[in-house]
């Protein structure tokens, strides 16, 4: 066997997309692909583990990375396809007529390149923010270290969150449980989660947060923000407004890029023989429908697709799925499913996700909920976009399957004289 018959594959990021791509890979290589390489390069330290985790249990229960690892056996590898995980691992450059990439200092060569560099916590260059503990939260070592800043606070200290979208208001329930420090969180939007939750959702859950005493101040101005910093004078602040996807080092190897490295819908960039998936990319369809995928369900779709077409199988091109999200707080499991936002104001950061005309509440106690967002059709009809639920009772777990149901079909399934069926 020459060189030459040895490919080679290089994959830079180690998270969910990257982890995708190798698991569809060595799923489809089988007696197909020859000899391989797989070199993976993170900067992290850890295996690639769930994002969502960051949040939900390092932050909120105190568990470790590895904890919250996604499955490793695909590190082992098959008996053609040699893996290699690089933890701790710089990517500085990339030369595309080359075909290496510098990493630590070192040169390594590739036939195919993955680029699943994801994105960074959204920065913030403001004067109230000059000598604090300021705190951002994507990585294990984020949460771990806001987690140590909260425990070490006293009753007599305030903790000020900047951003009430779902990340922002989990780290307030989270910090809730951590510090009797008071909690206050401030948004230049005039309500909570208007990207994410529907009216009635985001009152629901900003009376949880209430009630657990979170102080939640909404539509103020940078000045009103700066204000209230100084007025608090807060030991800790948590800054969570959004993402920058990470495209730099594909922009500085003449990668086509927008706000994320442009790719089709089989996850081609605009080099041949490079690739690109998760949360740092901008897919272009054919159709002209730009997407700019954040969730993970997105991410684990476009990784296997490249994948499987890196190895020679036939894939399904990416088609958006109704996007799913789930938030836990105070111990209870907030789920998403479908088109449940609405429009953001013009000038904020972030796209605005497709609202929905208008919206049908089913159930709304303390414990349970279940927002039905609707979208009005051609014809008169209005159909399910969006379905917000907590809970997880019969009627609840009915609603949960919802999605795409007429109006004159909810009515028929749900209600009977104008009441709520129970579901049994």
């Amino acid at each position: 066997m020459t060189q030459a018959d040895h490919q080679r594959i290089a994959v830079i990021g180690g998270g969910v997309a990257a982890h995708s791509a190798l698991k569809a890979f060595l799923a489809a290589a089988g007696d197909t692909v020859g000899p391989t390489t797989v070199d993976i390069f993170t900067r992290e330290s850890h295996r690639p583990y769930r994002r969502p985790s960051v949040n939900k249990d390092i932050l909120i229960d105190g568990k470790g990375p590895e904890d919250v690892s996604l499955p490793g056996a695909v590190f082992d590898g098959s008996d053609n396809v040699d893996v290699e995980l690089h933890l701790s691992s710089e990517v500085t450059a990339v030369d595309t007529a080359d075909r290496t990439i510098t990493v630590n200092g070192e040169q390594y060569s590739w036939d195919q390149l993955i680029f699943a560099t994801g994105a960074s916590p959204r920065h913030l260059d403001a004067p109230w923010l000059k000598g604090r503990d300021v705190h951002y939260i994507r990585t294990p070592e984020h949460s771990t270290s806001l987690r140590d800043s909260l425990a070490a606070l006293s009753a007599e200290d305030n903790v000020v969150i900047i951003g009430a979208g779902i990340l922002g208001l989990e780290a307030a329930a989270g910090a809730s449980t951590l510090t009797e420090a008071t909690i206050t969180v401030l948004e230049a939007q005039d309500d909570i989660c208007r990207r994410i939750l529907p009216a009635a959702a985001a009152g629901w859950l900003r009376g949880k947060h209430t009630a657990h005493g979170i102080d939640i101040r909404c539509g103020l101005s940078d000045e009103e923000i700066n204000d209230t910093v100084a007025e608090l004078d807060p030991a800790v602040m948590v800054v969570s407004v959004g993402l920058d996807r990470d495209i730099s080092l594909a922009r500085s190897a003449g990668l086509e890029v927008g706000r994320g490295i442009i790719i089709d819908e089989y996850g081609r960039t605009s080099v041949p023989g490079v690739w690109a998936a998760g949360d740092c990319v901008e897919i272009r369809a054919e159709d002209g429908t730009v997407t700019l995928p954040e969730d993970e369900g997105s991410a684990r779709l476009l990784g296997g697709i490249v994948g499987l077409t890196m190895a020679g199988q036939e894939a399904d091109r990416f088609l958006l799925s109704p996007p799913k999200g789930w938030s836990r707080q105070y111990g209870l499991m907030l789920n998403l499913v479908g088109a449940t936002g609405r429009p953001v104001q013009s000038g904020q950061p972030g796209p605005s996700s497709h609202p929905s005309d208008h919206e049908l509440v089913l159930v709304s106690d303390d414990d349970e909920l279940v927002v039905f967002s609707l979208e009005s059709r051609s014809g008169g009809e209005s159909v399910v976009s969006g379905v917000t639920t907590v809970g997880r009772s019969p009627v609840v777990r009915k609603a949960k399957n919802a999605l795409g149901m007429t109006l004159t079909e909810v009515e028929s399934e749900f209600f009977t004289d104008g009441a709520l069926i129970p579901s049994t």
